[in-house]
């Protein structure tokens, strides 16, 4: 069965692109990294297990990213997570499978709106990342960060809205079970942020896959990836 483009309102003025593919509740839902789009090698992996389980799965576009509306510099993480929640109202309560910034998006999801996420696989997800941010702040108040695709530029509102956002907290009200995958040559987010995180988590059922050889993408072992998460959450 062929995926269908679908065309959400997250806020007023706002829109999310999506792709939904049909199929058994709970969905799999997959959230993707900074400055990259809903279309790529993991959210495929993720859609190609999805069609021969037959299991209905989502991808979209944050505000800021691809079709989405927005621009990323202006786009804060309560925008991010609220368009997680935006694509969750319309999938129901889900599995949720987030790369990098979209694994830190996944994880305060499940923090902030528990009765929608059933899981979570965070493949190298964004931890301490928010903090490296606000060290960055200048005198303006904006942001600049050094990214594989150049320099990126935030804006005050990012930065103030950043400051409203503790991991620790986030991390203590996480309820369901968490899968984590973290490459060993990860050289964007140490191993030890994934090994912190889930220390504070509470729920018993939690694992840490680092992946030998895997650096930050993890496009290169993503089938084995989620081949270990589906038997951990059973999906």
């Amino acid at each position: 069965m062929r995926s269908m483009r679908v065309v959400l309102e997250p806020a007023p003025g706002a829109r999310i692109v999506a792709d939904h593919l049909p199929g058994d509740a709970p969905a799999l839902v997959f959230l993707h990294g900074l400055v990259s789009v809903r279309r790529g090698e993991k959210s495929t992996a993720l859609f190609d297990l999805a069609a021969r389980t037959g299991r209905a799965a989502w991808r979209f576009d944050f505000r800021g990213h691809g079709e989405s509306s927005g621009v990323l510099h202006d786009t804060t993480l309560t925008e991010l997570i609220a368009d997680a929640r935006s694509v969750l109202e319309a999938s129901g309560p889900a599995f949720l499978v987030g790369s990098s910034l979209g694994g830190l998006v996944a994880a305060w999801t499940a923090a902030r709106h528990p009765e929608f996420v059933r899981g979570l696989v965070l493949l190298a997800p964004a931890l301490r990342f928010l903090p490296r941010l606000i060290a960055r702040s200048r005198a303006d108040g904006t942001i600049v960060l050094d990214h594989g695709v150049g320099e990126l530029r935030f804006s005050e509102r990012v930065r103030a809205d950043l400051e409203r956002h503790d991991e620790t907290e986030m991390a203590a009200a996480i309820r369901p079970p968490v899968f984590v995958a973290h490459g060993a040559l990860d050289d964007t987010v140490p191993v030890d942020a994934s090994r912190d995180f889930l220390a504070r988590v509470p729920h018993a059922r939690k694992l840490l896959w680092v992946v030998p050889d895997g650096d930050h993408r993890l496009n290169r072992p993503i089938t084995a990836i989620l081949r270990r998460a589906a038997r951990f959450h059973g999906f």
